[in-house]
């Protein structure tokens, strides 16, 4: 390691947290933008190039001795191998964001960023979950204990709203209506939505609120979380959620489900049912048409081969 003091770009990382929770971004958005932020400080007061021709730890923000592109393609091809292409393209995307914040603030003159294109991201059909194990799933819910009411309530909402992770996951009471049957959520960019449920979703979250209300033995209040935890009775955080349904496909036998497998079966089984693509835009909080094609990716071949089945020119003869 040369004697040289590496860079750290802790102070304005945090500087940047706190303009970002001043612009009002829903805290998922702040947390992998302050992870990409983390991850990169990490990376630089520990660099050591690989070979003498390499250039050094940068001392200093930009300049001779400054953070340059070469640092960032390094980390971002080392992240990619240590994680997944997907991970380093997310990375890249936060910290584009970071170095142009930079930028304005007239921290830097230009960005290490400004021609660096995004790490190629593979097509990966995200796969939707088969009727079966959704079924299992659920079973292994079933009972009238609080958790049992908590847990079948949150899977249906995933299931009937097609809403991210976060967007369930952090609400307050207050953004719960069930006589419209509408959660209030805030999705990217702060933009907040309506996301519509069902019926039967519906009961199961009459169902939970009520339990929750007893296990908390007090009246639920609109600023407490939609969510409670079994053992701390605090809100329930995202990684909590994921850990309990990973707890629930084991105990259902079924292989892991990540939460986001509810948002592709979602648009999925709108598009197969027939659904109209612009409401389901709105529901899912999609700005651009590509997203209709991207998630229509999975189980794509399965919709096509429905529609041939009702369209059959060999059939149209009989």
């Amino acid at each position: 390691m040369s004697d040289r003091t590496a860079y750290d770009l802790g102070p304005l990382a945090s500087s940047w947290a706190r303009s970002l929770r001043a612009r009002n971004l829903s805290a998922n958005t702040q947390r992998i933008y302050a992870r990409a932020a983390g991850d990169l400080r990490e990376f630089l007061l520990s660099y050591e190039p690989e070979d003498g021709d390499a250039r050094p730890a940068p001392t200093q923000l930009e300049g001779a001795h400054g953070i340059h592109r070469e640092h960032l393609e390094v980390h971002l091809t080392r992240l990619r191998e240590r994680t997944s292409p997907g991970n380093a393209h997310q990375h890249f995307r936060s910290l584009k964001t970071f170095f142009n914040w930079l930028v304005d603030e007239e921290e830097m003159d230009r960005s290490p960023m400004r021609t660096m294109k995004a790490p190629a991201l593979p097509e990966v059909e995200v796969p939707i979950i088969p009727d079966d194990a959704l079924k299992k799933l659920l079973g292994v819910c079933k009972g009238t204990a609080y958790k049992q009411r908590r847990d079948t309530a949150l899977l249906m909402m995933f299931l009937d709203t097609g809403g991210r992770l976060a967007e369930v996951t952090e609400r307050m009471q207050v953004a719960l209506d069930l006589d419209l049957m509408v959660l209030h959520v805030q999705g990217k960019g702060g933009r907040e939505r309506p996301l519509p449920f069902g019926r039967a979703t519906a009961v199961a979250m009459d169902r939970y609120l009520r339990a929750a209300g007893k296990y908390l033995e007090r009246e639920l209040l609109p600023g407490d979380p939609l969510w409670f935890s079994v053992k701390r009775r605090e809100a329930m955080t995202v990684w909590g959620v994921g850990t309990m349904i990973e707890n629930r496909c084991k105990e259902a036998g079924i292989p892991h489900i990540h939460p986001h497998q509810f948002r592709h079966t979602f648009a999925h089984l709108w598009k197969v049912n027939g659904g109209n693509e612009d409401a389901l835009m709105r529901i899912m909080g999609w700005r651009s048409r590509q997203m209709l094609s991207r998630y229509g990716a999975s189980a794509g071949e399965e919709r096509a081969r429905q529609q041939h089945r009702d369209l059959s020119p060999g059939d149209r003869l009989k």
